[in-house]
């Protein structure tokens, strides 16, 4: 079977939270820059293939890359990424099971993967950080912090 054809400027982005108020971060095997930015942890998600949806897009690239199966909830926020220059679509994704429900099929492109605190997402994202991303992890710090 042919490959379906994946758009090379268009990348969806899951913000996974699981019973702990984590998220879910990767590590990415090749570390991209632009200028001073470094591009080495990141949300799981990936590019869209063209017959699919933005919601279909994020669940797949999540479940290969990281085995985690999760159900889009709402998009946070779409955007022209200032320093790499391709069109980012963040969703706010549901945890299915506490559990990868798969071996991880992409493990040429992850390094590791990682439940991080909210509070602790901007000490691993170095690149620009979305500010209706942002405003979403501080909400979550916060939830977390009245537990």
């Amino acid at each position: 079977m042919d490959e379906i054809p994946e758009s090379k400027k268009f990348i969806n982005l899951g913000i996974v939270v699981n019973g702990k108020d984590e998220i879910l971060m990767i590590r990415r095997a090749k570390v991209e820059k632009s200028g001073d930015d470094v591009l080495e942890w990141a949300f799981p998600g990936g590019k869209q293939r063209l017959n699919e949806s933005r919601s279909e897009c994020v669940r797949r690239k999540i479940l290969a890359r990281t085995g985690y199966d999760v159900d889009p909830v709402r998009e946070i926020s779409l955007r022209v990424h200032p320093r790499f220059l391709v069109m980012i679509a963040y969703h706010l994704c549901r945890l299915n099971s506490p559990k990868q429900i798969v071996e991880p099929q992409e493990v040429h492109e992850i390094a590791e993967i990682r439940w991080v605190a909210p509070e602790d997402v901007r000490t691993l994202i170095t690149s620009d950080l979305d500010p209706k991303v942002a405003q979403e992890i501080d909400r979550l710090a916060k939830k977390r912090l009245q537990k």
